[in-house]
């Protein structure tokens, strides 16, 4: 049990640090010209006013992560692990309403200074978009077929040893790689995982597409460079996916050491935490940390009109679907396009398919 404890301690713990990280600083790795969702001059970056306010949102969310953190793993001391497990998924996302409180109050105060300053920001200007419908530097969609080829080692596998397969197959093990609960063996047992990866991989060849075809800026090198990072950055995370549900399956059936089980996750969460810091210390959003020949990166537009609360972009006369976020790292969209509807309603089905799925296996 020592070692169970120890185990998701450490997984949650690891979890915790990742998601403190990405939510404390991410006003360090947006764009200069953005400021808590607002538009300022890229020179304003150094106003000690404003630095005291990324400063204070950081520590902020700093000190209510660990408090937060801290006190849920203290849990697992006095209660199960599965319902320890819960707790800190709910103090995650109390952790995450938090820091929205402090945005929008850091947020008020950046209105409140550009309101009293006399900034030399276009107002009339919309964004450039692009000659071009698609970003040269992403990877094709065609790309997103060699999924196809990791799904297909679990179904031959499971092909081959189906017929010598007992009645009854191992679903979960607990932490010590113990089998702690069986299912009546049958083809739809066997054909849910493939089915989730396949829409898996859909959402992550349409969010591709997305980045492929998003608004350009008026840095077009620099933000074309960004696509590019973003672009292959999502394949491979797409890729360690589909090889962590992949070896789920080979466990099912024996192919592979049911304890390497434990140690596939933690390797997979460390390899995206590396991923995600090297995006947002050496590529910045929208590349603004991108060192190279690209020119300086351009003034925004102020088009804070069109930005609810700096999240969500609303402009029916911009014919982009997808749009830079002003608040962290990647694309968002532009709920004034009717496409854009349609666009997330599909990406609803998606989710809601892979929420639904898992649950036909019980």
């Amino acid at each position: 049990m020592n070692s169970e404890l120890n185990y998701m301690i450490g997984i949650m713990g690891l979890s915790w640090i990742v998601v403190i990280l990405a939510v404390a600083f991410t006003p360090y790795f947006i764009r200069k010209n953005i400021s808590f969702g607002v538009s300022v001059p890229e020179t304003e970056y150094a106003n000690p006013r404003f630095k005291v306010l990324r400063r204070t949102y950081s520590v902020d969310c700093i000190v209510v992560g660990l408090i937060l953190g801290v006190a849920s793993s203290v849990c697992y001391i006095w209660i199960t692990v599965e319902t320890a497990v819960w707790i800190q998924l709910v103090s995650i996302f109390l952790y995450l309403a938090f820091s929205f409180l402090f945005y929008f109050s850091m947020r008020k105060k950046v209105r409140s200074i550009k309101q009293e300053s006399d900034w030399p920001i276009d107002s009339k200007a919309v964004a450039e978009l692009s000659g071009e419908k698609t970003s040269g530097k992403t990877i094709h969609t065609a790309w997103y077929l060699f999924y196809l080829v990791v799904i297909a080692v679990a179904v031959i596998a499971v092909v081959l040893k189906y017929p010598s397969l007992p009645d009854q197959i191992p679903m979960h093990y607990n932490i010590a790689g113990e089998v702690d609960r069986y299912a009546q063996k049958s083809i739809g047992i066997f054909a849910v995982m493939p089915i989730i990866q396949l829409l898996i991989g859909l959402m992550f060849a349409g969010i591709n597409v997305a980045i492929r075809t998003s608004k350009r800026q008026r840095d077009f090198n620099r933000s074309n460079a960004f696509r590019g990072v973003l672009s292959v950055t999502l394949f491979a995370i797409g890729c360690m996916v589909m090889i962590l549900l992949t070896c789920v399956q080979l466990a099912m059936v024996s192919f592979i050491n049911e304890k390497l089980m434990m140690v596939l996750p933690i390797a997979f969460l460390i390899a995206t935490t590396a991923i995600c810091v090297y995006l947002a210390i050496k590529v910045g959003q929208g590349g603004s940390r991108l060192k190279g020949t690209y020119g300086k990166p351009a003034e925004a537009v102020d088009d804070d009109s069109h930005w609810i609360g700096g999240f969500l972009y609303f402009n029916k006369k911009d014919p982009s679907v997808f749009v830079e976020k002003r608040f962290g790292i990647g694309y968002t969209l532009n709920f004034g396009n009717p496409v854009s509807m349609l666009v997330g309603a599909a990406l609803l089905v998606l989710i809601a398919a892979l929420l639904i799925l898992p649950l036909i296996i019980k």
